[in-house]
Parts: structure tokens; C-alpha cells; sequence
């Protein structure tokens, strides 16, 4: 059995989205496959349950409070790489493992100076790239944003093979990070294939949530969930939801999210009788949401942060035959521009003309089946157990 640490600046539990649950689906098809798995993350939770069903081993760092919701986070983010260092010191000072796995680059930098004394193979997944984020921020020291983004494509280099969930980002990474193509994997993005099953909810249980949100029966329902910020939209989804209702005087609208963007988004709505807007929902809840709905909205305008990724709310929509509308974003076009369940649009007027479209639609038969097919956890944890089983330094 192959010993495998996995660290993030993440918490690990309990699941606050669907990256915590992507880090949560890939270890525990790992620790299933032939790996004891370590896990050292921020952690201020009992995971005991977790110990005795899944076998995992826990070395938390816990310097202090760690979310995506925290003030002075990339400050934050920073400084827990920085600290990290030492904590990872002691752990590898009285544990081998054959495998380091690394996710994202907030903690790529104690490895600069651990990676001459480690014989594990050194592994990064990347599903997004922190600076590019960054560069929609208009707080951010444009020299800032240009040192992180030179770190985090350099940085890649130092590790034996590096996961990504796109080809643009592949593209990018080795064009900018001058890494091999060989180096760079595409494992893409998942979704939980039991939790998002179509299968699994019943017309009735539709209804249920429509009259616990108080939307009548008979209307169609907009829903986007998540985080917004300034490359998420905050500039512009109230601005598309107040468009929508003024032109369609039946559609409600769904809005699942907390922190500091989503303050002002309830601010611009808050006058408007057919938005609901609901706080923080845990993880398994979501799919119940998304079923009561009939279109789901991604209103992250194009910039080239949001070329590279693939965001999961995209792959949850989808998997439970709830049509999309986004923007052109490059990766979305590249993988789903071909099917007619994914909406592209090239403005914000084209935007909710496509909401418009969308809900005269209804729900495809046809997502559910592909999403199943090439986009869920187990398929990304098996292409990463391959390289992980069959690497060796």
C-alpha cells in the first residue's frame, strides 16, 4: 500500500463547496484504491467518523480561521504557506510517503526548500490560478498580481506531474511555465455521481422545495449558487436578474451564497418580491435546489482567469438536466460548445435573451448521460490513480 499526504490551505471538512468535495471524492476513491492517506489541512472540526469509515490519517494545521469568506484573505493565504513550512518539517521528519499531492499553488511554496530532501513523487492539481483571480481585483497591486502569476506558472516546474482541469490550462501552463506537455495532465472537473442523480428526485420532492422557498408551483425558476466576486460577476449579476424580471413578469429567481459580494447583490435586490435569496446551504442540499429549478445562470464575464476553468456549479447544473447560460469563456465553448444545453452568450443582452430561451426549453434528457459519463469524481480520481500507481522515481 502506497503512503500518500495530501495538503491544501482548504478546509477538508466538513464540505463547504463543490472544491472541498472534489478534495473529499479524490481521496476517498484513493484510500480505495490502494493508498493510506494522510490529510494536513486547516481543520476545526471531529472527523473521527471519517478515521474509522474512509481510514484516513489527519496531521491538521490550524494557524488560525481559514475560508474563502475570511477578511484579508489572500494575506491570509499567503501567510498559511509561509507557516505551513514548519509544519510540514515536523510531519515529514517522522513519516515517509511515496506520494506528496499538492493542491493548488498557496502551498507549492514550502516545497521549494523540502523538495531536495524528499524521494516521494511530488504532485500538483491545479484548478485554478490564484493571480488570475486576483487580476479582476481592483484592491490588488498590479506588481502583486505579476510576481504571484510568475510564482505560480514557475512553481509547476518543481513538481514530477502536475493535474490540471482544462486543456487551456494545460496550454497555459506550458507555455508560460515552459513545462513539458508530458509533465501536465488533464483530469478535468466532477461532480458527486450519487448526490447529483437525476434519478434520484421525484416530481413530488419538486414541489416540496418549491413551497418550503414559498414559489408558486407553476413558474419557472432561475438559480445561480456560490461565491461572487469581481471575476464572478459581482459587477453584473444584479444588473441581469433585475433585466430578467423587468422583461419576463412570471420568472423567480434563486440565489444560494454567502459573503462579502453577496451583501451588495441582496442590497440591489432587495425590493424585488420574486428573488429568494438563501444563505450558506450545505453541499448534499444543493442538487434539491437545482432540481426545483429550470435554468442555471454563470454570470462570470469573460476575462482569462475564467477562460482556463471549469466551474463546477456548470457540471452540477448539468448533471441533473438543468440548462446553462454563461459567457464565452474559452474552456466552457471548448468542452460543451457543441451541445445545445449549454447557452453561450457574447453579451449581458444576449445573456438574458438566452435565460429567455433556456426556459422555453425545459430540462434536457441529454446532459445527466454525458456529465455521468466523462465528468464525475471517480473518473477524475482514475486518471490520477494511474499516474499516481504507475510512477515511480
Amino acid at each position: 500500500m502506497k503512503k500518500l499526504l495530501f495538503v491544501t490551505h482548504e478546509q477538508f471538512w466538513p464540505l463547504s463547496g463543490g472544491c472541498t468535495a472534489g478534495n473529499f471524492h479524490i481521496l476517498k476513491y484513493l484510500a480505495s484504491h490502494g493508498f493510506e492517506v494522510t490529510i494536513s489541512t486547516p481543520l476545526y472540526t471531529d472527523v473521527s467518523s471519517l478515521e474509522k469509515e474512509h481510514g484516513f490519517k489527519f496531521k491538521p494545521f490550524s494557524p488560525y480561521y481559514m475560508h474563502r469568506g475570511i477578511k484579508f484573505r489572500i494575506i491570509k493565504y499567503l501567510g498559511y504557506g509561509i507557516l505551513s513550512l514548519f509544519h510540514l518539517i515536523k510531519i515529514f521528519l517522522n513519516n515517509k510517503y511515496d506520494v506528496v499531492y499538492v493542491n493548488n499553488a498557496v502551498l507549492s511554496f514550502p516545497f521549494l526548500f523540502l523538495r531536495p530532501f524528499l524521494k516521494s513523487l511530488l504532485v500538483i492539481r491545479y484548478t485554478d490560478f490564484l493571480s488570475g483571480f486576483l487580476h479582476e481585483d481592483k484592491r490588488c497591486s498590479y506588481w502583486l498580481i505579476k510576481v504571484l502569476m510568475y510564482y505560480e506558472y514557475r512553481i509547476a516546474a518543481l513538481f514530477d506531474k502536475v493535474f490540471v482541469i482544462t486543456p487551456a490550462m494545460k496550454r497555459s501552463l506550458c507555455g508560460k511555465g515552459n513545462l513539458p506537455e508530458s509533465k501536465v495532465i488533464v483530469t478535468f472537473d466532477g461532480v458527486d455521481a450519487d448526490v447529483f442523480n437525476v434519478n434520484s428526485f421525484a416530481d413530488a420532492f419538486r414541489q416540496v422545495i418549491r413551497m418550503d422557498l414559498n414559489i408558486p408551483l407553476d413558474v419557472r425558476v432561475v438559480m445561480f449558487h456560490g461565491t461572487v466576486e469581481p471575476h464572478h460577476g459581482e459587477d453584473i449579476l444584479a444588473g441581469i436578474i433585475l433585466e430578467l424580471l423587468r422583461r419576463d413578469l412570471s420568472v423567480h429567481i434563486l440565489l444560494i451564497g454567502v459573503g462579502f459580494s453577496h451583501l451588495s447583490i441582496r442590497d440591489a435586490l432587495k425590493a424585488e418580491a420574486r428573488v429568494c435569496i438563501l444563505d450558506f446551504v450545505p453541499y448534499e442540499r444543493i442538487p434539491s435546489y437545482i432540481n426545483a429549478s429550470d435554468a442555471g445562470i454563470i454570470p462570470y464575464p469573460k476575462n482569462e482567469s475564467m477562460d482556463m476553468v471549469l466551474t463546477l456549479k456548470l457540471l452540477e447544473y448539468l448533471s441533473l438536466g438543468v440548462r446553462c447560460i454563461t459567457f464565452d469563456l474559452d474552456s466552457i465553448e471548448e468542452i460543451f460548445g457543441q451541445y445545445d444545453f449549454v447557452k453561450i452568450s457574447h453579451s449581458r443582452g444576449a445573456f438574458v435573451d438566452n435565460i429567455a430561451f433556456v426556459l422555453m426549453e425545459g430540462k434536457s434528457k441529454v446532459s445527466p448521460g454525458i456529465i455521468r459519463q466523462d465528468f464525475t469524481w471517480d473518473k477524475v480520481a482514475e486518471k490520477m490513480r494511474r499516474v499516481l500507481s504507475s510512477y515511480s522515481k
